[in-house]
């Protein structure tokens, strides 16, 4: 059995493997069902699918963010809410959150034969994402982070400050509330 992942976008990827020039063996991920496959990712790595579905194989990176602190941003972005979509994800010390807007309204509108089950399965599908905020760990001891913002200005384009570090747990609230708001592009 080869070893494979089916990404949100309902694409199946192969993990393939093959010599490497100098000496030993290689494995990459095609959406190609031909040609020698592993049966199994290799030790150290993992299929990792971006929040815009990219699929690619990595090394498995060393976690700086713990659980709890993903489930408190997690929690709040679960359910869609005023016309968006959130996904959470924890890259090296930094928390981001990405958001898309949501188009059930639209979906509702024109596909009225499909159940909302399945409207909700096609917006996730299609879903195209962007980084809106983020929380850095600055402190590992204390585990204090620095919340910031992407600011969209043509000539800024970059991570923007929008508050005084703190511990996650009392970041997330009075933050959080702005996603998805025009409030968000006050903060800084």
């Amino acid at each position: 059995m080869s070893a494979t992942h089916t990404s949100r976008t309902g694409k199946t990827y192969y993990l393939h493997t093959g010599p490497k020039r100098g000496g030993g063996t290689q494995h990459c991920l095609s959406t190609k069902a031909a040609g020698p496959m592993a049966d199994h990712v290799p030790e150290g790595f993992e299929i990792h699918e971006t929040v815009n579905g990219q699929v690619f194989l990595r090394r498995q990176p060393r976690q700086l963010i713990r659980e709890d602190e993903l489930d408190l941003i997690r929690r709040p972005q679960a359910q869609p809410r005023a016309g968006m979509r959130y996904q959470v994800e924890a890259q090296g010390k930094v928390v981001i959150i990405h958001e898309a807007s949501d188009n059930l309204r639209l979906m509702r509108e024109t596909a009225r034969h499909l159940s909302v089950r399945e409207q909700e399965r096609i917006a996730e599908q299609f879903a195209h994402y962007q980084t809106v905020m983020r929380f850095t760990l600055l402190d590992a001891e204390r585990r204090w982070f620095a919340p910031e913002r992407f600011c969209f200005r043509g000539s800024v384009d970059d991570w923007i400050s929008i508050g005084a570090p703190g511990p996650l747990a009392g970041l997330a609230g009075p933050y959080l509330k702005h996603l998805g708001q025009e409030s968000l592009y006050e903060l800084f």
